[in-house]
């Protein structure tokens, strides 16, 4: 057990040995915008952890390099060179670039320098912008492209050749832009269409070195059928049943009685059809049908509407009688 803890020892020293933690410088700039050939040029700056040496490295415009300048961060990791005289440094006209490190060149910040021969100034910085970009309109299943593009070229190909790199936030799930060219497609289907015109904003986004840039675009997807004509439901209205029998009618009765006073009391009669005159007839008025009327044949009678057969007295003949 001792040997093995003793070899996980040794093996965790060599990786920490291997894998060296130090601080980082963030950020360098000249104290001024520009210093003329009598003055001293100081170098300002921070680091990330803080109480760091820091060094500077100049390469001139023909690629010689050499050391310029060393300076002590404070505990908040900022840093400031002792002013070096810029006849000392700078004998040619062109550009100087410098490197501030703390361990390792390849993990410092380079600032560039130009020289007129009479002053130095720092570069300006070139701000990483997206050209404007026209809202669109497009029909369903119509395909629209456009390519993004940015205000400054100096970002293209100047770092590791894939700057700036274009991509898309929020934008529809079929669309699509090339991260190189910044080209745009997109075919809305027809599930992107309405009975109306619909917007969809987004954003476009573009980084490089270091830098971001967004433009917030939209794109309307014209009307794309018409919204289907709804009938109003009409509920319909129900009258309610009225009663079409008389109101001197007592239904708990033999409704047939009142056909037979009708049809043999005369008065009854008459004061049935003076004052219930709406009525076509007593059968309406107890609420039975009413029979049909027509000639009944021989050996029939009319009884209660019915046509009846009936006996009939055949006389014999007088000489039969005997």
């Amino acid at each position: 057990m001792q040997i093995k803890l003793g070899m996980i020892g040794v093996l965790s020293l060599f990786l920490f040995m291997l894998a060296p933690v130090y601080a980082e410088v963030t950020e360098i700039s000249i104290e001024k915008n520009f210093y003329t050939v009598e003055e001293g040029i100081v170098f300002v700056g921070t680091e990330n952890e803080g109480n760091k040496m820091i060094s500077i490295v100049m390469m001139e415009p023909n690629g010689k390099e050499s050391y310029l300048v060393g300076a002590m961060s404070n505990s908040e990791g900022i840093f400031e060179t002792t002013p070096k005289n810029v006849n000392d440094f700078f004998s040619m006209i062109g550009t100087y670039q410098f490197t501030a490190f703390t361990i390792q060149k390849d993990d410092g910040v380079i600032i560039s320098l130009e020289f007129d021969g009479n002053r130095v100034l720092q570069l300006t910085k070139s701000v990483l912008q997206l050209n404007s970009i026209q809202d669109k309109i497009i029909e369903v299943e119509k395909t629209i492209t456009f390519t993004a593009s940015i205000t400054d070229n100096s970002f293209i190909d100047t770092y590791d050749g894939r700057d700036p790199i274009y991509s898309l936030e929020n934008a529809p799930i079929d669309a699509t832009i090339n991260e190189i060219t910044g080209e745009f497609v997109w075919t809305p289907s027809k599930s992107y269409g309405s009975f109306e015109d619909v917007i969809y904003n987004f954003d476009i986004i573009v980084k490089a070195n270091n830098q971001e840039d967004r433009e917030n675009i939209s794109i309307i997807v014209k009307k794309a059928y018409d919204e289907p004509v709804v009938e109003p439901v009409v509920e319909p209205v129900v009258e309610p049943i009225k009663s079409k029998i008389a109101s001197f009618v007592d239904t708990t009765k033999d409704l047939q009685s009142y056909v037979d006073r009708y049809n043999n009391e005369s008065t009854y009669k008459e004061w049935f059809d003076e004052n219930y005159s709406q009525y076509s007839s007593i059968y309406e008025a107890v609420g039975l049908e009413e029979p049909e009327f027509g000639i009944c044949g021989e050996g029939t009678k009319l009884i209660d509407g019915i046509c009846t057969v009936i006996q009939k007295n055949i006389q014999k003949p007088w000489w039969q009688f005997w």
